[in-house]
């Protein structure tokens, strides 16, 4: 039965109330009330059970981890109830482009709001922090520091608390299977660049908390000193060192152009994050580390659940190879396990490299096909390169099993909903490559058949390529081209060759020259097994109710055994790093348990992971595409030698559409998601302002793609 509607208010208003008091409880903690208060609470907390360690664990980690819970029960009831179709709210307006800049990006009003909000938080928490500090200052002795040493101290040591802060956010950002994002319609690709915004301010944070209090240290001639001390007690200082060192290594080869060229090394050194939390706990201490140990557990859980799916191989069903010099990879899926379009996996082919993962845009639809999906890879680096070059060389020795080629998939990640199906009508804008999301989405609006009741029911296709030999990207949809009428209803295609002169008989000149697309299949009686499906949402909220239960529980046990909480006293007995070593066993006591039961039921589900291909299907995927591309493509317009104006035809066809709500999707360059994002943004300036003639409500949406 389709749950109620109250219950799914009242998961939202729950989700609400708990945030905000934990929005709150951060916002109050630099307070002098909040420090008097919270030493109140502590004494009273180690006279039970609970101790200090227990408030500090449930005020701080609890609600970001009842959040995600809630959450994950809410889209669970959202997905089973069909919630797919939601009412464009009066929040369009905040989402909608704002400022349009290289420096930044594209930004929404929201966004803007968000980091202005963040950005005053920072300010608000150093600048209660230094003036409490300032106004009760004495003389630290331990150091012989002057007033003016004491204070830099003061200072660095409080924009050491500001890093923390991003610390707590900037794990949230980059989960995918647990992905918290998805609770506000954001996918997992648009949230990575949160994750690069928190992460840049928190190493530019450490930084100054570092060279604050170095420059101190220099100043009284003791670096040497300082640096290499490990106290009994208090801050680690050479963990603090080794946390900063290690954390300017990650951001350093972050960087765009390291990224890009050297991936493999970005890669690799983004595992150190290990060795940062590892420090960052022996620096900070356990007091501080709680502050942000939900975000950690909410990551290690996201990579246990990834690392559990992905052991399980699976081999390809078949494989096509494009004149643009492209494979569409076919994969075998359990039919039960859906995916909304533009949605992603992630692929690792072990014949070509064991450790490396590469993300890849599904353009199939879980609505057609029940027992595969593909995605089409572009060669455009050293591991696409090396694919291309082996399945092309499969395909011209003749080789008909693909057995051999076997491959670890991660995913599928994407929306719990996607906004496609809010709008009457859809302007798909995409460049090159960038037409791999948009292809999960016709093929999804084309799973409708003929049903005009849903929406959209008008779709342009603005596709722009540099050559003439890349339009084969649209090989897997040209059946829809084709056969529109009874599938995709009213769609226009505008294609535009940039770098390559010629006109309508030369496109089909060049369909007919063209060899027939290279195919490999699998052997028709062949059984494989089948991707290993990612666990539900309310799974996940399991665990992560599970985990803080069990992290909460072996904190308290380990604590009562090893430390005796009920003479205060007694913790001078202890080094520091006794906590620590207690929190990081509580850690993997409660990462440990929520393994043991997946695998238990991983281990239940596991009875029907072969399947036996279908006839049907292996003679499906050995039809050429070629010849019904060239009929398709000139049913539609393609110009030569020059660019788009995107701002001119998204204003041409803002006249002819009848009022409607019309989703403007772009996928491709900065330079094309800039233009579709100036003309969104000047029509709702116009529409906001009272011009009569703005029948239509363009609302901007960019895509990441992954290839």
């Amino acid at each position: 039965m389709a749950p109620n509607s109250t219950i799914l208010s009242s998961l939202k208003l729950a989700m609400i109330l708990v945030l905000a008091a934990w929005i709150c409880m951060w916002i109050l903690r630099p307070t002098q009330l909040w420090k008097k208060s919270w030493h109140v609470a502590e004494d009273r907390a180690n006279a039970t059970i609970l101790g200090d360690y227990g408030l500090n664990v449930v005020v701080f980690c609890f609600p970001v981890l009842a959040v995600a819970t809630l959450g994950y029960t809410y889209l669970h009831l959202c997905v089973s109830k069909g919630r797919l179709r939601q009412r464009i709210s009066l929040m369009t307006n905040f989402s909608s482009p704002l400022i349009i800049s290289r420096p930044v990006g594209i930004l929404s009003g929201l966004e803007l709001l968000f980091a202005a909000v963040f950005v005053l938080f920072l300010v608000w928490t150093y600048y209660s922090n230094v003036s409490g500090d300032f106004k009760k200052m004495p003389p630290y002795k331990p150091l012989q520091l002057n007033r003016w040493q004491l204070k830099m101290m003061r200072m660095g040591v409080r924009i050491g608390s500001l890093s923390e802060a991003c610390l707590a956010l900037l794990l949230l950002p980059i989960l995918r299977g647990m992905a918290v994002f998805r609770i506000v319609g954001i996918q997992f690709e648009a949230s990575v660049r949160y994750h690069m915004w928190i992460g840049n301010a928190m190493i530019l944070l450490s930084v100054l908390h570092g060279i604050t209090i170095m420059s101190v240290w220099a100043v009284k001639r003791s670096f040497l000193e300082e640096i290499t001390k490990w106290q009994r007690t208090g801050r680690v200082y050479i963990a603090g060192a080794i946390a900063l060192v290690t954390g300017v290594i990650i951001w350093l080869t972050s960087l765009p152009p390291v990224r890009r060229k050297q991936f493999k090394l970005f890669y690799l050194a983004h595992h150190l994050y290990m060795v940062f939390i590892l420090f960052f706990l022996l620096h900070a201490g356990a007091g501080h580390f709680y502050l942000v140990i939900a975000g950690v557990l909410l990551f290690a859980l996201d990579k246990i659940l990834r690392v559990m799916q992905s052991r399980r191989e699976t081999c390809l069903i078949s494989a096509c190879v494009l004149p643009c010099k492209a494979v569409e990879l076919t994969l075998p899926k359990h039919p039960s396990m859906k995916y909304t379009p533009t949605s992603s996996i992630f692929i690792k082919i072990p014949a070509i490299s064991k450790f490396q993962w590469h993300p890849f845009s599904i353009i199939s639809s879980s609505n057609m096909d029940d027992d595969r999906f593909s995605v089409l890879v572009k060669c455009q680096g050293q591991w696409t390169n090396a694919l291309f070059d082996m399945v092309n060389s499969m395909a011209d020795a003749g080789s008909g099993n693909m057995n051999s080629l076997c491959v670890a998939v991660e995913g599928p990640y994407g929306p719990a909903t996607f906004p496609h199906q809010r709008y009457d009508s859809l302007v798909l804008v995409a460049g090159g490559s960038g037409i791999t999301p948009f292809l999960s989405i016709l093929q999804d609006a084309a799973s409708r058949n003929g049903n005009i009741s849903k929406y959209p029911t008008k779709i342009q296709l603005i596709y722009v390529v540099k050559r003439l030999q890349d339009l084969s990207m649209l090989t897997p949809i040209s059946p829809l081209l084709i056969n529109q009428s009874g599938e995709l209803g009213h769609l226009k295609l505008k294609i535009f060759v940039t770098q390559e002169e010629g006109t309508t008989t030369i496109v089909r000149e060049m369909f007919n020259d063209l060899p027939q697309v290279k195919t490999i299949v699998m052997d028709r009686n062949s059984s494989v097994n089948i991707m290993a499906r990612p666990e539900g949402l309310l799974w996940k909220a399991t665990i992560t109710m599970l985990s803080f239960l069990t992290f909460l529980a072996s904190l308290v046990c380990l604590s009562h055994i090893f430390i005796h909480q009920g003479k205060k006293s007694s913790e001078s007995k202890y080094p520091s790093w006794v906590n620590d070593l207690l929190v990081l066993c509580s850690f993997v006591i409660a990462t440990s348990s929520c393994s043991v039961a997946t695998v238990l039921l991983r281990w239940r589900k596991s009875a029907n992971n072969v399947q036996l291909l279908s006839r049907k299907y292996t003679e499906s995927a050995e039809m050429h595409y070629s010849r019904q591309l060239k009929g398709a493509l000139e049913e539609h317009e393609i110009n030569f030698g020059r660019r788009p104006n995107l701002i001119d035809i998204l204003s041409e066809l803002s006249a002819e559409i009848e009022e409607s709500k019309v989703g403007v999707f772009v996928c491709g360059p900065y330079s094309m998601r800039e233009s579709v994002a100036t003309f969104c943004r000047a029509y709702l300036q116009k529409s906001n302002g009272g011009d009569s003639k703005q029948k239509c409500h363009f609302n901007y949406h960019s895509v990441n793609f992954s290839l």
